[in-house]
């Protein structure tokens, strides 16, 4: 047997199917990075602090930002160096501000939705990026990075909410003491319901949330001293809502009502002001929000 007969012989075959393959990734990752660039290049204002929030955890920083009350804390924080823009009730942008900027989508939310079409008007993309429950946080996140051409980004996004929101809520069972959350509007109460966004983090954080059986679509409804009493909630809430120069008169007009003191709230002194907007304005920091909802209000964690 001579050496020809021994030797291996190379595998030629297999080369040009490697060749395929390799040049099949470079032209994936050329069609897709043009896209991708395109994404992050386009012009967008993010009217709700929601999609603002998501787009720079997701990479993409938008040109402009809505100067809204309910925007968190942390929120804040992720804005900082953006121009804001100034929103009038109830349609949103200035028209002549915003088509001065020329932005390719503009991001906005139920909130605002008057305006929409006359934002639409200009030739503007207008997306409503506002989820209204908890649950729908993540899916908002996946069509934002969809938008953006960010859906790698926008899983990772979804899987910190999913492990932090885990986290905050470990150890939630047994025996729940019943909450009711209370938006105060000047000397006007309302209940915060079981569709509300507070109201839906305050259960998830262990909390029986009482609402004198009411029920409306927005996730708020007027709430009479007499109902307060006969829930006899065993922890108050109270979110005041307006201007900055309101919010104290409203937090006092709620924590001083006589009828409320004889509730077991009242009694213990369980009434507590919450003033950063978190149980009012969505966001992607579930498990942040459900932790403190534990720790300050509910005392649980």
């Amino acid at each position: 047997m001579n050496d020809a007969a021994t030797s291996p012989r190379p595998r030629i075959s297999r080369i040009p199917r490697i060749v395929t393959v390799l040049l099949a990734a470079f032209m994936l990752l050329a069609l897709a990075s043009p896209q991708a660039d395109a994404a992050r290049n386009k012009r967008i204002v993010a009217i709700s602090p929601f999609a603002a929030q998501t787009m720079i955890q997701l990479g993409v920083k938008p040109i402009r930002v809505g100067n809204t009350l309910g925007t968190t804390p942390r929120q804040k924080k992720l804005f900082r160096g953006i121009p804001s823009m100034q929103l009038s009730h109830p349609n949103g942008p200035n028209l002549e501000q915003l088509a001065s900027l020329r932005p390719d989508i503009v991001f906005t939310s139920k909130q605002w939705e008057k305006g929409t079409g006359a934002m639409r008007s200009l030739g503007i993309r207008v997306i409503n990026a506002d989820p209204l429950s908890p649950n729908a946080v993540k899916p908002t996140v996946t069509a934002i990075g969809r938008i953006l051409g960010r859906q790698k980004q926008a899983r990772k996004l979804n899987a910190r909410i999913s492990a932090q929101l885990r986290s905050a809520t470990r150890g939630v069972s047994g025996s729940k003491e019943k909450v009711l959350v209370v938006l105060g509007i000047g000397n006007t109460a309302m209940a915060f319901l079981q569709n509300s966004w507070g109201g839906r983090l305050v259960q998830m954080a262990g909390g029986r949330l009482v609402t004198g059986g009411a029920s409306a679509s927005g996730g708020f409804a007027r709430l009479s001293d007499e109902t307060v009493i006969s829930e006899q909630p065993e922890r108050i809430i109270v979110v005041p809502h307006g201007s900055i120069e309101d919010l104290g008169q409203v937090t006092d007009f709620i924590l001083n009502n006589e009828a409320w003191k004889v509730t077991p709230a009242g009694e213990k002194k369980q009434i507590y002001p919450s003033i950063d907007n978190t149980l009012l304005q969505a966001g992607t920091d579930l498990g942040a929000t459900v932790r403190m909802i534990r720790s300050k209000f509910l005392k649980n964690w």
